[in-house]
This record gives structure tokens, sequence and C-alpha cells, in this order.
């Protein structure tokens, strides 16, 4: 626990009074059914709470009470894994939307927006955390820039590092992605990680000697796991197994026997649509999947409460004296229906938060025009998109230009950051467009500018309308359908209805388009993240990413 958060010795003695039932407790939660994840099992009892701690369990009386009878009384969700950014909303706002579900406390690795403002992004979201009903906790983002295979906007360097673990609520160094780094003794990554007392991992398909060497320099834990085979050959090395479920990727239905055991937690990765966090929700919706899949009780509630609280050491996760009051009452517990939530002994109150200018408008790329995109026709490398999943596969096809037939489309990548001009291009299947474009600054890590289309022409409109108004998501077919991320060019200052309204005009016009994805829009952002395979596009090229290189994308050009 960070020494912020211990009480005073005056707080300390009135928690002990309480607990002893000499005084009345701030709170009482009556007769409520009280899901103890440690030993699993159910019984009825009061929840006393003092404070922003519970006091104690069995029979108490408070200055205000609760009547839970017939409600289930779980730990507060706790998201081990997540990346706000990525719901394109602020903190504040991704709060007032997911706490109500009973997804209390997260660990953010905010390294999105590092990657376009650098350290300061990383302090812009500590300090909004300071005005978010939501339990937050941060963990420095280690690989800002993912790779050295694209241009970002923003560093995190080693001392860096060192002056972020210092925050409040700052608790480790997050996924390391760069694993190729760490295998061959990168300097500034060894720096990063022996600065550090908690690291996480980051190494889809990793194996054999190359993981031991990843896990044997402090790699911790794991959400890469695509199959049950690569999930318990990382277990048995002893790292922690998150099981990533999300809009896009969803690996829990092939990892769902992982979840029994102590080492696993339930995560999201952050890949939750504005759209889901609204209609489905959040952890908790990833939580009900996993009932669904048969997974016992006890052992998802486990993955979602007690494992990841016991891994960052977070004083929550059960509910049991001395612990944070993050308390959910349920009418039904398999549905995770939430009847009211306690966050910290209190009902949440949510407000917003403004950020500042110089967070705004950081688009800085050239405009561009159907020159730049040219392509030899040849043999050529082709990003083959799988639905659903983030990685990608590659085919070898002779090409001489754009194929709706074939579902053979243009991709594109262009720097955003510097006005380098950089622009990365090669060809994509899986998107289907017939016609017009999509373009975005939502493009994992280094958030440039990714497009894909069914003309230069139309990436060309929808690239460039995306620097006219700052960052965003815009959809070109003859007309625009946009929607502007004013915050770093990743999230918007809206509320999560609004930004939902305007994604699915933009969503039900790709559709109209022909694409048949079921998250166009997170799926086309990591194909510009180089950092896992196997075929992606960067500002600087296209990326190999097992052999780590930038290769052609025509490999033989057409006589």
């Amino acid at each position: 626990m960070k020494s912020s958060e211990k009480l005073s010795k005056n707080e300390l003695k009135r928690l002990i009074r309480v607990a002893k039932g000499e005084e009345k407790a701030d709170l009482v939660i009556k007769s409520a059914e009280v899901v103890n994840v440690l030993t699993e099992e159910i019984y009825r009892a009061d929840i006393a709470i003092c404070g922003d701690r519970i006091a104690g369990i069995g029979s108490y009386e408070g200055i205000s009470e609760i009547d839970a009878r017939g409600l289930y009384a779980v730990p507060g969700l706790i998201d081990a894994h997540t990346h706000v950014e990525m719901s394109l909303l602020t903190l504040s706002e991704f709060a007032r939307v997911v706490v109500p579900r009973g997804n209390t406390c997260i660990v953010a690795d905010p390294h999105e927006i590092a990657n376009v403002l650098g350290k300061k992004g990383v302090l812009y979201f500590l300090e909004e955390s300071k005005h978010a009903s939501i339990r937050f906790y941060c963990l420095v983002p280690s690989c800002v820039p993912s790779s050295t295979l694209e241009t970002p906007g923003g560093i995190i360097t080693a001392e860096d590092v060192e002056e972020l673990l210092k925050f409040d609520k700052v608790i480790g160094l997050a996924e390391l992605m760069n694993y190729p780094g760490v295998l061959n003794c990168d300097d500034e990554l060894i720096e990063k990680i022996c600065r550090s007392e908690l690291v996480d991992g980051h190494c889809p398909a990793l194996s054999g000697k190359a993981l031991n060497a990843y896990v044997s320099a402090g790699m911790r834990s794991d959400h890469e796991s695509t199959s049950i085979e690569e999930a318990k050959e990382k277990l048995r090395l002893g790292m922690r197994i998150m099981v990533r479920e999300g809009s896009a990727a969803k690996n829990l239905q092939k990892l769902k026997k992982i979840l029994g055991n102590r080492y696993s937690m339930l995560v999201t990765d952050g890949d939750r649509s504005v759209f889901d966090l609204l209609t489905e929700g959040y952890l908790d919706s990833a939580l009900r999947k996993a009932f669904d899949e048969g997974v016992d009780e006890f052992k998802a509630l486990q993955a979602v409460t007690l494992n990841p609280a016991e891994y960052f050491g977070i004083n929550a996760g059960l509910i049991a004296p001395g612990r944070f009051a993050d308390v959910v009452l349920l009418k039904n517990l398999r549905r995770f229906e939430v009847e009211k939530v306690i966050l910290g002994g209190k009902e949440p109150v949510f407000s917003r938060y403004s950020y500042p200018d110089e967070a705004k408008m950081t688009i800085k790329a050239r405009k561009i025009s159907e020159e730049d995109l040219f392509l030899p026709a040849g043999l050529s490398r082709i990003i083959e998109v799988i639905d659903g999943e983030i990685l990608t596969e590659e085919s070898l096809e002779i090409v001489k230009g754009i194929d709706t037939e074939r579902d053979i489309l243009k991709a594109v990548v262009v720097e955003r950051h510097k006005g380098t001009g950089n622009i990365g291009k090669a060809y994509v299947r899986g998107f289907g467009l017939k016609r017009g474009a999509i373009a975005q600054s939502v493009a994992h890590d280094a958030h440039n500018i990714v497009s894909v289309g069914a003309s230069e022409s139309a990436i060309c409109r929808a690239v460039n309308r995306v620097i006219d108004i700052g960052g965003g998501i815009v959809v070109y077919d003859g007309d625009f359908y946009e929607l502007q991320l004013i915050i770093a060019g990743i999230m918007s200052d809206e509320s999560a209805e609004k930004v939902a309204e305007k994604l699915r005009i933009v969503e039900r016009k790709l559709k109209e388009l022909g694409c048949k994805l079921k998250s166009p829009i997170i799926t086309l952002s990591f194909i510009a993240l180089p950092v896992i395979p196997k075929l992606k596009l960067t500002d600087l090229g296209l990326v190999d990413v097992e052999n780590f290189r930038v290769v052609a994308p025509v490999l033989k050009k057409e006589d």
C-alpha cells in the first residue's frame, strides 16, 4: 500500500473502536449476503464501514444504514490491465460510465497519451485521477515509443520512470512490449527494469529459452496469450496470466481453464468500445461471459478481485476488516445486476474534468496527396487482418493496385507529431470496403494517423480531414462522417453518450461501404502496432514484427 493511503493514528484508533462495537460505524450495510472470494462461501452479515475502510463483518449499528436483505455483497471489480484512452473518453467520464456497474478500481497504463505527450501525458492523467470517482493506480509506460520502428510524439526515459515512480498511485512499470530489446539487453530497457520493483510483461507467442530469458529479467505478468498451451508455458515459469476479453480481442473462451488458477486475472486491456461500455458494461461484462463459459463463480470473481489485489498490493479485492470499503450490492450474482455501489465508504459522485490547452490540438502532420501513396505493381506483401484479433497474418500476391473485388485495399500511416512527412504504405485485406476510406489519429501505440481506403483520393480526403479537425476518426464517401478527438488526438471532451452517437454514425457508414469487421476502428488502430505479430505498418514502413525490421511492401516489381 502506498504511504499516502495509510491511516493516521487517530483514524486507526477510531477504526479499531468501531470494529469492537464501541462506536457506531459511519455506514452499515445490513443483512447482506456477503460473498467471500477468499473462503469461497456466502453468508449473511452486516458490513460496518468507518471512513473509507471496512471495520468489521458481523452484527453492527451505523450512523447511516443500508438495508441489503436479499442482496449479494461482492468486492468492487479490479481491472488489472487497461488503457483508459482506448475508450476515447477522459478518465472522469470513463469512471461515470463504469463505476455504477461495479467496476471500482483500475490499474492503468497511460502509454497512449504518453506516446503523444510524453511524461506530461502521464502527469495529466495523475492529476485527473484526483478528481475522478474511481480507485486509480498507474503503471509507468515502459516502451514509449513501443519500438524504434515508428515515430512517437513523446519519449519516456529511465530517468522519467524513476521520477514518476515517486508519485502517489504509481505502483510499477507497465507492460514491457519491446521484448526483443530485453532479450538483446538494451541498456535503456535494462535500466528501466532495474529502477522498478514490479514490471508487467507483454510477450505474444514467446516460448522456450527466449521466454525463460524474458521472465528472468523480472517480467511478472502477460496478457497476450491466445492459446491454452501458450498460457500454461508462461504460467509454469511463474508469470501471472491476464486473460483478455475486450471488444476486438477475445481470449476468454480459449483460456477459461486458466481462470481457476490463483495466478490468473481477467482483464480488458482497455479494449472496450464506448458502445459496449454503455450497453454491455466493462469488466462486469467479461465476468458475465466467464460465468456463461462455465467458469466457477468464485474462481471468476477471484480473477477480478482478490487475485489482482494481491498481485499489485492493492488494499481491496476482499470484503474484510481494514480493506478499502469498495462494495457492490447485487440483485443477481450470476447476471451481476448492480443495485448499489459503495466506493471508499460512500456512494460515488461524478464530475467533469477539463484538460489544459496544451493537451489539445496536437496534430502537426503535413497534408498528403495521391502521389504520396504510390506503390508499384508486383509481388506484394499483404497485411491479413483477423476479425476479433489484434494479431495479423501475411500473404503474398501479385497486386497491380487497389482491388476491391479481392478485398485488397491500401493502408497508410502518416506521421503526425513532428511534421516529418513520413508515410508508410502497404496493402491490407479484411476491411471489405468497396468505396471510400477511413482515417483516424487513434493508432497504437504512436498514434500517428492510420487510414485504409478503396481509393487513393478517398484516403487523402480522410487523412487531411483528420488533420483539419485536430485529431479524430473520419470516414469519407463524398461527405465526411466524423468524431473529433480533441485531447491528444485520442480522447473526446464530450460525454460518453455523445461520443457513442457520433461513433455509431461513423461505424454505420463503414458498414454501408462494405466493412464487416466487428470492431473496425479498434482493428484499424492495431494494424499500426509494431510489437504484435505478424505484419504491421508504421510511418517508417511495413514492419515484419517477428524479425523486428522494416520490409519492402512490394518484393518484386512488374517489368
